[in-house]
C-alpha cells in the first residue's frame, strides 16, 4: 500500500510540474511585465498548493529544485524590475526542468527495482534465464528513456526558439554541463546512463541550433 501510494503521489507530482513548468514558460515569453508577474504568481500557487503531493513521493531531488524555484519565482514577482524578473524567472525555469528529471529518473529506478524484484521472486523461468531477462530489459531502455523526454525535448526547442539567444545559450549549456558531469560517474545504472546521453545529445543539438542564432544576431 506504501509503494502504490507513493507511486500515485509521484504521478501527481509529475503532473503538477508540467503545470508548474507550463506558467514558468509563458511568464518567460511575455512582452508584458504585468503579464510575466501574473504567470509567475501561477506557478507559485501552483507549487504551494501542492507541495504535499512531492513531500509524499519523497523525491528530495524534486524538492530540492522546487525549493529554488519558489526563492527565484518570489524575486519575481516581487522585484521592481523587468530585466531581474526575467532573470529569475530563467532560473526558476531551468530548476523546474532539473526538478523534472531528477523525479523522472527517480520513477524508473524505483519501478526498475520493483518490477525485477518480483519477476526474481515470482518466476522460476527468471530465475534460469537471468541473462535473457536483463538484456531483454537493458534493450527496452533506449526507448523507455526516449518517451520520458518527449516532453523535455519540446521544452528545449521552445527555449531555443523563444528565449533571447544568450539567455538561452547559457540555461541550455547548463544542462548540457550537469549530464556531462554526471556521466564521468562510473557507476551510473543502465537508465541514468542513458537518460543523461540521450539529455547531453538534445541539449548539444540545442546548443548548435543557438550557435546559429548567434551568427543571424
Amino acid at each position: 500500500m506504501t509503494s502504490t501510494s507513493s507511486a500515485n503521489a509521484c504521478e501527481y507530482a509529475n503532473s503538477n510540474l508540467e503545470y508548474i513548468k507550463s506558467k514558468i514558460e509563458d511568464a518567460v515569453v511575455a512582452k508584458d511585465f504585468g503579464m510575466a508577474k501574473y504567470h509567475a504568481y501561477k506557478a507559485l500557487n501552483g507549487i504551494e498548493k501542492t507541495r504535499s503531493n512531492f513531500l509524499d513521493c519523497g523525491c528530495e531531488g524534486t524538492i530540492e529544485s522546487l525549493e529554488n524555484v519558489l526563492t527565484e519565482l518570489k524575486i519575481a514577482t516581487k522585484t521592481d524590475s523587468f530585466k531581474t524578473s526575467k532573470k529569475s524567472l530563467h532560473l526558476a525555469l531551468e530548476n523546474t526542468m532539473i526538478g523534472i528529471k531528477v523525479l523522472r529518473v527517480y520513477e524508473q529506478e524505483n519501478t526498475s527495482v520493483y518490477s525485477n524484484s518480483m519477476l526474481v521472486m515470482n518466476t522460476k523461468e527468471a530465475l534460469d534465464n537471468q541473462n535473457g531477462m536483463f538484456l531483454t530489459h537493458d534493450g527496452a531502455v533506449k526507448q523507455q528513456v526516449h518517451n520520458c523526454l518527449l516532453g523535455f525535448e519540446s521544452s528545449l526547442e521552445k527555449v531555443v526558439k523563444e528565449v533571447d539567444c544568450n539567455e538561452a545559450r547559457r540555461f541550455v549549456n547548463n544542462i548540457y554541463e550537469e549530464s556531462r558531469l554526471i556521466l564521468l560517474n562510473t557507476e551510473l545504472s543502465p537508465h541514468k546512463k542513458e537518460y543523461h546521453q540521450r539529455v547531453k545529445t538534445l541539449t548539444q543539438d540545442a546548443l548548435t541550433q543557438l550557435d546559429d542564432c548567434a551568427v543571424i544576431d
